[in-house]
C-alpha cells in the first residue's frame, strides 16, 4: 500500500546516511590519530589490554636502564680490581727482590719503603672506589638491580666478599700489613706468601665480577627482546591499519554518495504522489 502519511523510504534512506557519515568521522578519526582506539567505547576489552602493555613496555624500558647502571657498577668494580692486581704483582716482585742475600739493610729499607706506598694504595683503593657515592670494593656492597616486569626479577650484584683492602686481602700485621714487611729475608718470604693468596683472591673477585656481567648481558638481551615484543602486541591492539581505515573511509563516503541520490529520489517520489491527490 503506498501511504504519503506514514512514507518510510525517507527515513529509511536517512538512518543509513547518519550511519554512513559516522561511519566516516570514525575512520577519519583512526587516520588522524594513527590509533583505532581512541576512546574507551571504542574496544573497552582492548583499551584496558592495551594499557596494561604500554604499562609493561615502561616497566621494561626501566629495567633496561637498571641493567646498563648495573654494568657501569660492575665495569668500576673491576677496573679498581684489575689495579690492585696490578699493585699486587708489583708488590710480589718487591718481596721476591726482598728476598735475596745481597742485599744490605739501605736497599732492604727502599724496598720496604716502596712496598708500604702500594700497601697504601691498596687501602686507598678500597675506601675511594664508589659508583654514585656508594662503594664498591671494601666488602660493603650488596645490591639489587630490577631486570624485569616484576619486582622480585632482579639482578643481584654481591661484591661483599670483594675487598681491596691489605686486610681484606688476607695479608697480616704479623707479615704483609707490617710496616717491616720487607725488611728480613724471613719475613719478605712469609709476605711472599700472603702475596701469592692475595692475588688469588683478586682473580677469584674478578671472575665474580666478569660472571655478574656476563648475567647482565644475557638479561639485557632478553629484556630488549620482550620490550620489542610487547610494543608489537600493544601495537596490533592500538594502532590503526591505515590502509585498511583508508578503504573504509572510502566505502562510507561513496555510500553516503548513494544514500544521498537515493534521499534525492525519494524526494521526488514523495512530490509525485502528493501531486495525485491534489
Amino acid at each position: 500500500m503506498v501511504s504519503i502519511a506514514s512514507y518510510t523510504s525517507g527515513s529509511a534512506t536517512t538512518s543509513h546516511i547518519n550511519k554512513n557519515l559516522k561511519a566516516q568521522e570514525s575512520s577519519l578519526g583512526r587516520i588522524a590519530s594513527g590509533k583505532q582506539i581512541n576512546k574507551a567505547s571504542d574496544n573497552a576489552s582492548g583499551l584496558a589490554i592495551a594499557t596494561q602493555l604500554l604499562s609493561d613496555v615502561s616497566t621494561l624500558k626501566q629495567a633496561s636502564t637498571n641493567l646498563v647502571q648495573s654494568n657501569a657498577v660492575l665495569q668500576t668494580a673491576d677496573g679498581a680490581l684489575e689495579q690492585a692486581g696490578n699493585i699486587l704483582g708489583r708488590m710480589k716482585e718487591l718481596a721476591t727482590q726482598a728476598n735475596s742475600g745481597s742485599l744490605d739493610a739501605n736497599s732492604r729499607g727502599a724496598i720496604n719503603q716502596e712496598y708500604q706506598s702500594l700497601a697504601s694504595e691498596l687501602n686507598g683503593l678500597a675506601s675511594s672506589t664508589s659508583f654514585n657515592g656508594t662503594k664498591l670494593v671494601d666488602g660493603s656492597y650488596n645490591q639489587d638491580f630490577q631486570t624485569g616486569k616484576a619486582a622480585t626479577d632482579t639482578l643481584n650484584v654481591d661484591l661483599s666478599s670483594v675487598n681491596v683492602s691489605v686486610s681484606g686481602l688476607g695479608l697480616t700485621p704479623a707479615n704483609g700489613a707490617n710496616a717491616n714487611a720487607l725488611s728480613t729475608p724471613a719475613s719478605a718470604q712469609a709476605t711472599s706468601t700472603e702475596l701469592d693468596t692475595a692475588i688469588d683472591n683478586i682473580s677469584s673477585a674478578r671472575a665474580q665480577v666478569g660472571s655478574l656481567l656476563s648475567r647482565g648481558a644475557v638479561k639485557s638481551d632478553v629484556v630488549d627482546t620482550e620490550i620489542n615484543s610487547t610494543i608489537e602486541a600493544e601495537s596490533s591492539i592500538s594502532d590503526a591499519d591505515i590502509g585498511r581505515e583508508q578503504t573504509e573511509l572510502s566505502n562510507s563516503k561513496l555510500l553516503t554518495e548513494s544514500s544521498l541520490a537515493v534521499a534525492s529520489q525519494a524526494n521526488k517520489m514523495k512530490a509525485s504522489l502528493l501531486k495525485l491527490v491534489r
